[in-house]
This record gives structure tokens, C-alpha cells and sequence, in this order.
């Protein structure tokens, strides 16, 4: 089928403020305070398409 679907998509789409979901207290806020993972990025990076390129 082509052509604009209206009403279809909007479910797929939503924002929120992950600040606002995750509590003060939760045990990923206390990882994310001493794990360091800003390599993941780098080693995972051959795996993203040319397309992805803007995430790098």
C-alpha cells in the first residue's frame, strides 16, 4: 500500500524525559555513576551501517 497512512505511526513515536522515569535511588543511576563505558561506542561502531554514521 502506498501513500500517508494517518493515525498508524503516532503510536511508534513517543518522548519522555528519562530523568523524569528512572528514580533518584535506582541501581542504574549508581552504576552510571561508576562504570565507564564510553568505549562501547567506539568497539561496536564497525557493526552500524555508513546510514547510522551520525550516532559515532
Amino acid at each position: 500500500m502506498l501513500g500517508a497512512q494517518v493515525g498508524q505511526q503516532d503510536r511508534l513515536f513517543y518522548k519522555f524525559n528519562l530523568e523524569d522515569v528512572v528514580p533518584k535511588d535506582h541501581l542504574v543511576r549508581k552504576l552510571d555513576a561508576v562504570l565507564d563505558l564510553s568505549w562501547l561506542r567506539s568497539e561496536l561502531s564497525p557493526f552500524y551501517k555508513s546510514y547510522r554514521a551520525s550516532l559515532n
